[in-house]
């Protein structure tokens, strides 16, 4: 059951190397999908993607937008996804280098979505970027968050941690922070469970998975709410944000 549950992962994401060497994850179009159906983008909305990457979730968003701004750190990446975008004769789609903390965009979007990237933000800056969302957001606007964190508290259920996160552990540690903190306390007993204490104890804290309680904390702290979620696995899963006084 528990390796059935993280084969959804592979389901949806693709594992790749970015351009400057990272390891990184690219949504796929069964992913891609998911986060169209629930970002509710008509005609006249005004669509940012942060972290656009290659353009794989900004040029499907620009089928039904009005205009799209895709927002990524990588220049390179720009290129190529500017490169995709011209190939396709696609007009509306801009490009803007920047990233989640430090946003340089000045344009209120009726849609802003993420996918895989807000754990790539250190702990200690994700409230900014959160921020930085919450001030862009047309009134009414939907912030899409597709991302891998967990959908339960782990200190109030250790067992489902330990019993699911064995499997994920591989796939999306990065390698160099595998090698460095976690291979030497597994390699010798290949059943060994990697738990929830071992990942506070050995993982550094801006590569461990962040929960939905603290996103819920900081949204609460930025008058921000959940409205809508989807959860393919218990790492993994889509929510849909929007400021509480539009609600």
């Amino acid at each position: 059951m528990n390796r059935e549950r993280n084969a959804v992962f592979d389901f949806y994401v693709n594992k790749i190397i970015s351009p400057d060497g990272r390891d990184t994850f690219e949504s796929n179009i069964e992913l891609v999908r998911h986060i169209i159906d629930m970002a509710k983008i008509d005609r006249c909305h005004t669509v940012i993607e942060i972290g656009s990457g290659w353009g794989n979730v900004t040029i499907p968003l620009s089928m039904t937008a009005k205009k799209v701004i895709g927002i990524e750190l990588d220049k390179k990446n720009i290129k190529e996804a500017q490169k995709r975008t011209e190939a396709a004769k696609i007009k509306h789609i801009a490009y803007i280098h920047s990233s989640f903390e430090k946003l340089k965009c000045y344009e209120k979007a009726d849609r802003i979505v993420s996918s895989l990237v807000l754990h790539q933000v250190t702990p200690d800056k994700r409230e900014q970027a959160l921020l930085n969302v919450k001030n862009l957001l047309a009134k009414n606007g939907l912030f899409i968050l597709c991302d891998t964190f967990m959908f339960f508290n782990p200190e109030n259920d250790t067992e489902l941690f330990n019993k699911v996160y064995r499997y994920l552990l591989p796939k999306t540690t990065p390698a160099k922070i595998y090698e460095t903190y976690i291979k030497q306390h597994i390699e010798d007993d290949l059943d060994y469970v990697y738990t929830w204490e071992d990942m506070k104890k050995y993982t550094p804290k801006e590569n461990r998975y962040y929960s939905k309680v603290e996103l819920e904390i900081i949204l609460k702290k930025l008058d921000m709410k959940i409205i809508e979620e989807t959860v393919f696995s218990p790492f993994f899963g889509i929510v849909v944000i929007k400021n509480s006084e539009d609600t």
